[in-house]
């Protein structure tokens, strides 16, 4: 015993780390974490992964502190970790985004109330005036559904609008899939009033949606707009209509969390409170594509710029199009939509340029013309004032490809 102490303490004063990865099924959101977890300990130089699913590491060595440091995400069962960790009394990162526990001292989490908001905002500006959420019943007590729930319904809410909320009775994962469930979440959806914006916690939960919709004769996106969390490709894209989503940034968390743990295992004191990664941007897809305003010249406008956002085009071409004068237009459209006739169409591109990161091989400079830029020097300028980084980064983050 005192030959391995001996070995420790040379090893960490070299700064070289065996961190312990506890991880079991992730999703996309806990793959791009722990991809870039991955990334962080290569080019590091000093870490060693070892993984527990694979026997490499083990509660003992957590407990006997022969790690120097702990990732965990999903893990089943839970408890025996955490006991480990405890009386390992090493450094601790919860990058799970499920906020399971409040043991560990440091915590990388996706913001999901911000994700409710930017739901919020995106049928907002819509001209939706209806709202609902569809998620877990009250007795899952699920911390990241219940901050989507109240982020979404909070931003409604602070627009003078009011969110209506499925309450379910179901007490297991497996209950939501049986008719009773399904059966209230169609009268529910029959009883709300149209045209409604619903969010979703989940893309699967979009699915649904869509699904029981089709049985009732609702149309979506015109009598329900859906959106859903976690961008899911294999889910958003083989719906029909295909589902609009908002991304969570596991590569952001990952790194994130990456360098908390390293400033840990160097004696750094852990973050006080979780540390939120705020979503990627909406990406939007048919679920959503249905305006919501009173004013027939400001839908026919919106369309427009939405048919013709993988082109260049300007507001004189929309005059052309929508026959009304343009001081006429230009005032109603700020009015109805609180944004310029420029500023729609520049989102509009971006929007699309948003999309093709995500489900595209395209290479960048085809991104740009796709995405109707006149140039790659303004798409790029453009998309850094949007999203704070390039087009590049973004699409690191959303891992995707780069061709």
């Amino acid at each position: 015993m005192a030959k391995k102490k001996t070995i420790k303490k040379t090893n960490r004063r070299k700064g070289n780390y065996r961190v312990a990865l506890f991880v079991q099924d992730m999703g996309s959101y806990g793959e791009q974490a722990v991809q870039a977890i991955a990334h962080y300990a290569k080019t590091s130089g000093n870490w060693r992964v070892d993984m527990a699913t694979f026997g490499e590491v083990s509660l003992q060595d957590v407990a006997a502190r022969q790690v120097d440091g702990v990732i965990f995400g999903q893990w089943d069962p839970l408890a025996p970790l955490l006991a480990a960790i405890d009386a390992g009394g090493m450094p601790a990162l919860d990058i799970s985004g499920k906020g399971l526990t409040d043991v560990p001292p440091a915590r990388v989490t996706p913001d999901d109330r911000r994700v409710g908001a930017v739901a919020a905002e995106h049928f907002i500006g819509r001209g939706f005036h209806h709202f609902s959420y569809y998620g877990l019943p009250e007795e899952f007590d699920t911390r990241w559904e219940i901050a989507r729930r109240e982020g979404y319904c909070a931003a409604v809410e602070n627009r003078g609008y009011q969110c209506d909320w499925f309450r379910g009775t179901a007490k297991t994962w497996q209950e939501l899939h049986d008719d009773a469930h399904l059966e209230a979440l169609r009268k529910w959806l029959k009883r709300l009033r149209r045209p409604n914006a619903i969010l979703c916690c989940t893309d699967a939960f979009c699915y649904e949606i869509l699904r029981v919709a089709r049985e009732c004769g609702i149309l979506v996106p015109d009598e329900l707009a859906v959106c859903g969390v976690d961008n899911r490709l294999w889910i958003c894209t083989l719906a029909s209509p295909t589902i609009t989503s908002i991304p969570l940034d596991g590569a952001q968390a990952g790194s994130r969390g990456a360098e908390l743990l390293a400033g840990m295992m160097a004696g750094e004191a852990a973050p006080s409170k979780p540390v939120l990664i705020a979503p990627l941007e909406i990406v939007q897809r048919e679920s959503t594509d249905f305006f919501a305003f009173q004013d027939s010249d400001v839908v026919a406008t919106l369309q427009y710029i939405r048919d013709n956002a993988h082109r260049p085009f300007s507001v004189d071409d929309i005059l052309d199009a929508v026959p009304v004068s343009r001081r006429s237009i230009e005032i109603r459209f700020k009015e109805a939509t609180g944004q310029t006739l420029q500023t729609a169409i520049w989102r509009s591109h971006l929007e699309k340029a948003t999309q093709l990161l995500w489900e595209s091989r395209l290479p960048m400079l085809a991104v740009s013309r796709h995405a109707g830029f006149r140039s790659s020097a303004v798409f790029n300028v453009m998309f850094r004032k949007q999203h704070g980084i390039t087009p590049t980064e973004f699409r690191r983050r959303a891992k995707r490809p780069i061709r």
